[in-house]
């Protein structure tokens, strides 16, 4: 999540940046023109933050999901968007993939991986 915060971050002080560039580049004062059209710049920021939030709602979703499963297993989780999986905290405090220390159904714990050693799978 602090990934995406950061990025709304950083498109809240694009904005203003373009507003102070071009305030610079007209001669005109910036917070004057910031009051003058504070109407759109309000509309600026909103958007900027729905774009943000659209490109990053697969992360979004994944970390939502995420932490209510944590709510549900009362433990605490997070979500790896670099890993791209939900983890979980042990209680040495390290975080380690949910799916394999459970072996929840649907995880990758459960297929078999016979083929993947030279072996036919069993039928």
């Amino acid at each position: 999540m602090w990934l995406f915060w950061l990025y709304e971050f950083l498109g809240f002080v694009a904005i203003f940046l373009l507003i102070f560039a071009y305030c610079r580049f007209r001669g005109q004062g910036f917070w004057s023109f910031i009051w003058r059209h504070l109407k759109w710049v309000a509309l600026a920021i909103v958007a900027i933050w729905l774009v943000i939030a659209v490109l990053c709602r697969n992360d979004l979703y994944n970390a939502t999901h995420c932490y209510f499963r944590g709510v549900s297993m009362h433990a605490n989780t997070k979500y790896s968007i670099y890993l791209e999986e939900c983890q979980i905290e042990t209680p040495s405090g390290s975080y380690v993939p949910i799916d394999r220390t459970r072996a929840l159904p649907g995880s990758s714990d459960h297929e078999d991986h016979t083929e993947d050693y030279g072996y036919p799978a069993a039928n």
